[in-house]
């Protein structure tokens, strides 16, 4: 059996960092010394919703990857039920450890009982765009580049998030953003399961 083929070079951790710093600086008209990776996007730089969709825009086009479209606690709740998660506007002791796990740029001493799952955004910091930029390019450079087709190697399209076939014209769309970190929610139940039996 022939090794899956990738036409992709991957990008050094210290240089997908420095670009989602800029453009993150850029995004809020702030000078790059100014965001790190622990600036509060609410708190620090006075991000608001429209921002993190133009910060998410931004971030799609730099690494032609594709955003998931719900957050963390909506994919989570569609994996483990809501009701697991989030009770009368309140997160669980579970939806919490799933938050820590998950999502492990958060501030722990923020993940008490009692946080509301509203509050949740207030605590996202530039880190976290930085976390999932990795884990997109991540699941893009796993991928076959393996034209399916016609088995020639494919190339990564200018614009979108898509492979091409030089060959004989086949796309392949990479998997969506939502799609990638479901499989990563996926990956932290196992975690978590392990750990109670451990």
């Amino acid at each position: 059996m022939a090794e899956a083929q990738t036409a992709l070079k991957r990008i050094p951790d210290e240089e997908v960092e420095r670009r989602v710093l800029a453009i993150i600086a850029k995004a809020m008209d702030r000078p790059v010394s100014e965001v790190t990776p622990n600036s509060s996007l609410e708190g620090d730089l006075g991000a608001q919703s429209l921002d993190y969709l133009d910060i998410a825009f931004s971030l799609e086009r730099e690494f032609r990857i594709q955003f998931p479209r719900e957050d963390f606690m909506q994919r989570a709740a569609d994996h483990f039920g809501e009701e697991n998660l989030v009770r009368d506007g309140v997160i669980t002791d579970f939806g919490l450890q799933l938050l820590a796990r998950g999502m492990p740029e958060l501030d722990p001493s923020e993940l008490q009982s009692g946080l509301r799952v509203h509050e949740v955004r207030k605590m996202f910091v530039v880190a976290t765009f930085i976390r999932v930029v990795k884990q997109l390019l991540e699941a893009k450079w796993s991928m076959d580049a393996t034209c399916p087709d016609c088995k020639a190697v494919m190339v990564e399209s200018a614009s979108l998030p898509e492979f091409e076939c030089p060959k004989c014209g086949k796309v392949v769309p990479l998997p969506s953003g939502d799609d990638v970190l479901f499989e990563h929610v996926v990956g932290l139940k196992v975690a978590l399961e392990k750990g109670s039996s451990g």
